[in-house]
């Protein structure tokens, strides 16, 4: 991600000890993976807002290429088919569990 080479880390790890001290330096590093955590998270929360919005874009550009296709009715038969479907799975009944004797013949 950063390209930084393994001499790179050394050099800063003794300037970090220089610079804060070897006594603070565990809350230096406790507080540095505290704030990465905080942008990892705020980096996933942005990205999937970003992948919700082209999601909504795609969605809104499907629906623009159908309705030029099917014309203006297309979401009326939509809707007529979902209220036949509706209409037979309501005549229908609820669904029934099967027989407790299994169904064999004796």
């Amino acid at each position: 991600m950063f390209d930084i080479a393994w001499s790179e880390m050394l050099l800063i790890g003794a300037v970090a000890i220089v610079v804060i001290g070897p006594k603070d330096l565990p809350r230096a590093l406790y507080a540095a993976g505290k704030f990465t955590r905080k942008v990892k998270i705020l980096t996933r929360d942005i990205q999937k807002s970003i992948d919700a919005i082209m999601h909504e874009a795609e969605l809104d550009e499907i629906t623009r290429e159908a309705n030029k296709i099917g014309g203006a009715n297309l979401q009326w038969e939509i809707e007529k088919q979902l209220a036949e479907e509706e209409k037979k799975k309501a005549a229908q009944g609820p669904p029934q569990a099967p027989s407790k004797d299994g169904g064999g013949a004796a």
